[in-house]
């Protein structure tokens, strides 16, 4: 009796060992993936840094002339709103001519 118990032992021995290298090859395969994803992800990230230093802004389209009258319509004692209404630009380019953004 005392073999055949040794054998039992031993089969279900060389079984748990079959699954738990079976199972550690699926999470090895898992990780993997991963690992690439992780990889070609960087990659993108890079990629769009690249990109983004390639990026110039926009040239500026408001012309000095209406740079000009948009602050004498303010040393006027006009409000931003009413400047907007007299020249057609918006509120912020308004906000943006006077903080000295385009000078």
């Amino acid at each position: 009796m005392g073999l055949f118990k040794s054998k039992s032992d031993e089969s279900w021995k060389i079984n748990y060992i079959k699954e738990f290298n079976e199972m550690r090859s699926e999470y090895e395969k898992k990780l993997l993936a991963k690992q690439n994803e992780i990889d070609n992800l960087k990659k993108q990230i890079e990629e769009l840094k690249t990109f983004k230093s390639n990026l110039r802004p926009k040239e500026k389209q408001i012309k000095d002339s209406d740079i000009d009258s948009i602050k004498e319509l303010r040393n006027q004692g006009l409000s931003y709103r009413q400047i907007s209404q007299k020249t057609s630009w918006s509120k912020a380019t308004i906000c943006r001519v006077l903080n000295g953004l385009y000078d």
